[in-house]
């Protein structure tokens, strides 16, 4: 097998926060914008992402 793969990132702390909120938007038939929040709040630690996507189907 290959090498393994690692991700680090934030821990989540024992009493958090954790939100997450999206929207789609049908632009044509066959294409759709979103845009996403996602965020976690602790004592310790923070992690906030937007997320931004465009999906063509055909």
């Amino acid at each position: 097998t290959g090498p393994a793969f690692l991700s680090a990132g934030v821990p989540i702390d024992r009493d958090a926060l954790v939100a997450q909120v999206g929207l789609d938007l049908a632009v044509a038939p066959n294409a759709t914008l979103g845009v996403a929040y996602t965020g976690q709040t602790g004592a310790r630690a923070q992690d906030q992402a937007v997320k931004g996507t465009f999906t063509l189907r055909f």
